[in-house]
């Protein structure tokens, strides 16, 4: 009969215990089923009953209970054969058992493996990055922008933008903690574990003949309520949404940067094209005054001035001809490349040499534009949706969990079946503190996201208003530039005819490279002023970054 509820009682456990485990995605249903799968446990004196389980079941008469040996007459063996068999009935767990608990804690591990990084093998890296690299030409063909010859020969801006999104280093830490974000979700979508605990006593009184021991295990099974884990998965979801956002929000800095980068570099080559040629003029001018002033023509303070003048624009030369080396160096940082990557490279300034577009889309229209596609705010946004879903979290925990709690003893050849409920009492507190917290959090969520708002409102005025000073002003200059070419014509006409001399035609050659650079020194401005205005609005205003050709079926999954 003990036999009988020894099985019925682990039963009844399994079903308990072990399904309920299993629907709630605590236990792999392999090893459930390999649970309920198990013989049942049998008396010893039955037929073929290698898994009886030595320690809850006797294994000969001498331990049975005091009344069965009485009623058999077995009663007056000697006291030390007894605490012989009762030392005896003490055996272990049977290895089945072990198994199943072994399984359940080894079903799902991982394992550790070490990846040492080598600041040796990284530099080395680094430096043997080229645009030579047949990787690049996929990315560019992954973008419509397929080179006809590679290696490519010139490299426009766009390109360029395209390969330092594949070797920006900033934009590679803000994949990695989107991942790490996207990790956060899978956490916060985790049950509680279930634990199981071992009872064993031992009592110094017992009766002859009988285990002096209480064997008993108990499972504690946690539930949570009011939708925790839901909360959670919303919050984590909100904050992933917002690291994506960031993702894409240091995709456009990289491309603010290279953009920014580039138009410095051309700057500095047109501004020392020019210098160059001024100092050709300006070493002229100073040969024919010097012929004069040998003739009686000219003074000495003549000379003189025309000689600083010429030393001035070689020093002005010199610095150019630097700025130009370290604006190439920083692009090469822009791009994610060693100098050596760029150092010869030729570049297409076709772009930067041509005028910006005219007048800019009305200015409500880039404001909608602005607060549509700016990043910031979108990921401003995701956060105060993670402070809410915080908030609700923590008004949830206001309610208690219950745990359930089955278990079994047995103690002196009686079996004890047990199901307890534990719920923790909101009595001293009902989590005031944690949601007066989140109140703030979201507060504050609310309030940056206010601001920012504001914020990028008054960019985008502010940009509009300098892009549009700034074509003035490059208007203005290039008005400026034809007054000068039509000097130039009608001196070189007059030096034809004889009514003008070689150092006036020289001087009016000057004059126009005066108004040459303050044309370049506009249009870099204007170029500045159309970047920032672009940066306003987080969106490119002038052509789009893709070629013509189609994007791939990959660059399209991942947009």
């Amino acid at each position: 009969m003990n036999t009988v509820k020894i099985n019925i009682g682990f039963t009844a456990v399994y079903n308990l215990a072990g399904l309920a485990l299993a629907a709630m995605g605590f236990l792999p249903p392999a090893i459930a089923a390999a649970a309920q799968a198990r013989p049942g446990f049998r008396h010893p004196r039955q037929l073929g009953a290698p898994f009886a389980p030595r320690w809850l079941t006797p294994t000969n008469p001498l331990r049975q209970s005091p009344r069965i040996a009485e009623g058999q007459g077995l009663v007056g063996a000697s006291g030390g054969a007894g605490k012989a068999a009762t030392g005896k009935a003490i055996q272990g767990p049977q290895r089945p058992i072990l198994a199943f608990f072994l399984l359940s804690l080894l079903s799902a591990c991982a394992t550790y493996h070490p990846r040492p990084l080598s600041p040796e093998r990284s530099a080395a890296a680094f430096r043997a990055r080229s645009l030579d690299d047949p990787k690049l030409r996929g990315v560019l063909s992954d973008y419509g922008r397929t080179p006809k010859h590679w290696p490519k020969q010139h490299w426009k801006l766009n390109d360029l933008i395209l390969v330092a999104l594949h070797e920006s280093p900033a934009l590679a830490i803000q994949r990695a903690r989107w991942q790490v974000a996207r990790a956060n979700v899978i956490t916060a979508g985790q049950r509680p574990n279930p634990s199981i605990g071992f009872l064993s006593q031992h009592h110094s009184i017992a009766p002859e003949g009988v285990l002096p021991w209480t064997l008993g295990f108990s499972f504690d099974i946690p539930i949570e309520t009011a939708g925790r884990r839901g909360d959670r998965i919303q919050g984590a979801l909100a904050l992933a949404d917002a690291a994506r956002f960031q993702v894409g929000k240091t995709a456009w800095q990289v491309r603010v940067l290279v953009r920014q980068r580039f138009l410095d570099l051309w700057a500095a080559i047109e501004q020392a094209k020019q210098l160059k040629t001024e100092v050709a003029l300006r070493r002229r001018m100073l040969k024919l005054v010097e012929q004069r002033f040998a003739v009686g023509e000219s003074s000495a303070f003549a000379v003189n001035s025309i000689q600083l003048d010429l030393q001035r624009t070689q020093m002005t030369l010199a610095a150019a001809e630097a700025h130009a080396a370290s604006a190439r160096a920083a692009l090469a940082q822009a791009l994610g490349l060693p100098l050596g990557a760029i150092a010869d490279l030729r570049f297409d300034f076709t772009d930067m040499n041509q005028p910006p577009a005219g007048q800019h889309p009305p200015l409500a229209t880039l404001e909608r534009a602005a607060l549509r596609h700016r990043l910031d705010l979108r990921a401003a946004l995701a956060r105060y949706a993670a402070a809410e879903d915080a908030l609700k979290l923590e008004i949830a925990k206001q309610y208690p969990d219950i745990h359930l709690g089955p278990g079994y003893e047995w103690e002196e050849g009686d079996n004890r079946w047990a199901l307890g409920l534990t719920i923790t009492l909101p009595i001293l507190n009902q989590n005031q503190g944690p949601i007066a917290a989140a109140k703030g959090q979201v507060a504050a969520a609310a309030a940056t996201f206010t601001a920012l708002q504001a914020r990028v409102i008054g960019q985008v005025s502010q940009a509009a208003a300098a892009y549009g000073g700034a074509l003035q002003t490059l208007q203005t200059a290039r008005a400026l530039l034809e007054v000068q070419q039509q000097n130039q014509r009608l001196l070189e006409r007059r030096y034809a005819a004889g009514e003008a001399g070689s150092l006036a035609l020289l001087g009016g050659h000057l004059a126009y490279l005066v108004a040459e650079r303050d044309r370049l020194v506009a249009s870099y401005q204007a170029q500045q002023a159309l970047g920032a205005l672009e940066n306003a609005v987080q969106q490119p205003m002038a052509p789009p970054l893709y070629g013509k050709e189609p994007l791939s079926g990959r660059v399209r999954e991942h947009s």
